[in-house]
C-alpha cells in the first residue's frame, strides 16, 4: 500500500480531538492574539503541517515495531505536537487567518534561508521537501514499506532531522515575533525538540 492510502487511514480522530482540547486550552488561558504579523501567521501555518507529518510518522512506526521504547517515544510526540498543533490552529481562528498557507510556504523566514549556508542546509533541508526538515513522499513511502529495526532506524533518521527543521522554524518566528504567546510556545518547541534529537541520537547508536 502506498503512503498516500495509508495517510487516510492514520487516527485522525484522535489528532482532532487533541486538537480540538488544544483550542479549548488557548481560549481558556491564553490572552487574544490581535494584529498578528506576517512571521506569526506564517510559523502557525507552517508549523502546523510540519507537526502533522510528526504525528503521521509517529502513528506508522507504532504500527510497525514492538520496542516499547520507541512505541513510548513515538505516542509521547503524538500528544506533544498535538496539542501544540492544536494551539496554533486556535491562533488561526482568532486571528481569522487560513490553516494553511495561500502562498509558498516558509515566504516567512525565507531571508534566513537564503543567507544559509551548506553545512545547515545540508541538515535543515530535505530535496523534494518544501519546509525544513520533513520528509519526502518518497521517504514517507520508505518508511510505510520498512519493518522492524530497519523502520525503527529509519524513524528515528527521519525524525532527527524533521525536529532540527523545526527547531530551525521556531528559532525563526522568535527572531520575528514580540508576541509573548507565540514566542512562549516557539522556545518550548526548541528546547523540547532538541533535547528529543540528543535522546534519538543516543537510541540511534544502539542500532
Amino acid at each position: 500500500m502506498n503512503y498516500q492510502a495509508i495517510k487516510k487511514q492514520l487516527p485522525v480522530l484522535f489528532i482532532g480531538t487533541v486538537v480540538g482540547i488544544g483550542m479549548f486550552v488557548l481560549g481558556q488561558n491564553s490572552i487574544p492574539l490581535n494584529q498578528p504579523n506576517e512571521a506569526e501567521i506564517g510559523f502557525a501555518q507552517d508549523m502546523s503541517v510540519h507537526h502533522q507529518q510528526a504525528i503521521e510518522m509517529s502513528f506508522l512506526i507504532r504500527e510497525k515495531t514492538d520496542n516499547q521504547e520507541i512505541r513510548g517515544f513515538a505516542f509521547d510526540i503524538i500528544n506533544t505536537q498535538a496539542n501544540q498543533r492544536g494551539m496554533m490552529l486556535g491562533w488561526l481562528d482568532l486571528w481569522q487567518q487560513p490553516f494553511t498557507t495561500t502562498q509558498t510556504p516558509m515566504m516567512w523566514m525565507m531571508d534566513d534561508m537564503s543567507a544559509m549556508d551548506n553545512k545547515q542546509m545540508a541538515t535543515g533541508f530535505t530535496p523534494g521537501a518544501y519546509m525544513p526538515g520533513m520528509a519526502t513522499n518518497e521517504e514517507m513511502q520508505m518508511l510505510v514499506e520498512a519493518n522492524g529495526t530497519e523502520a525503527e532506524k529509519l524513524f528515528l533518521e527521519l525524525m532527527i532531522r524533521h525536529h532540527q527543521g523545526g527547531v530551525m522554524m521556531a528559532e525563526g518566528v522568535v527572531k520575528r515575533s514580540d508576541n509573548d504567546t507565540v514566542t512562549s510556545l516557539a522556545q518550548t518547541m526548541i528546547n523540547g525538540q532538541q533535547a528529543e534529537i540528543d535522546y534519538m541520537n543516543e537510541l540511534l547508536a544502539n542500532y
